[in-house]
C-alpha cells in the first residue's frame, strides 16, 4: 500500500509529464477543456467532481504558464488540486503504465480511463 507522500511524489510526475505535452503542445490543452465541458452538462456527474473541474477550469483560462506552475507545485494547494486533475485523457497510456508501475510492484495495473494515446 503506497503511502499518501509516495501517491503524492507519482502523481507529480505524472504531472511533470502532462506539463512537458501542454509545452510542447498547449493546444492539448483545448482537449481538456472539451472534456470538462462535458462532464460539466453531465447531470450523472458528481457535483463535488464538478467542483474540482470549476476550479482547475478557473486554472485554465489563465495563461498556460499558471497552469504548467501549478501541476508542479509542491505545497498542499498542489497536492490537493492533482488528486482531481482533469489531464489524465492527455497522457498516453504506456507511459502512464511505466510511472504506476514505478510505484507500485506486483500489483495489476488497471485498464486506463481514457482511449490509449500510445
Amino acid at each position: 500500500m503506497l503511502t499518501h507522500s509516495q501517491i503524492d511524489e507519482r502523481n507529480r510526475e505524472m504531472h511533470r509529464v502532462i506539463a512537458r505535452i501542454l509545452r510542447a503542445d498547449p493546444s492539448s490543452l483545448n482537449r481538456v477543456l472539451e472534456r470538462m465541458a462535458t462532464r460539466l452538462d453531465d447531470p450523472g456527474y458528481s457535483e463535488s467532481l464538478k467542483d474540482c473541474l470549476r476550479e482547475w477550469r478557473e486554472i485554465m483560462v489563465g495563461d498556460l504558464d499558471l497552469v504548467l506552475a501549478v501541476l508542479d507545485e509542491s505545497g498542499e494547494e498542489g497536492y490537493r488540486l492533482r488528486q482531481n486533475s482533469p489531464f489524465a485523457i492527455l497522457i498516453p497510456q504506456a507511459e502512464r503504465k511505466r510511472i504506476l508501475r514505478k510505484y507500485v510492484q506486483n500489483e495489476p495495473i488497471r485498464a486506463g480511463a481514457h482511449p490509449a494515446s500510445e
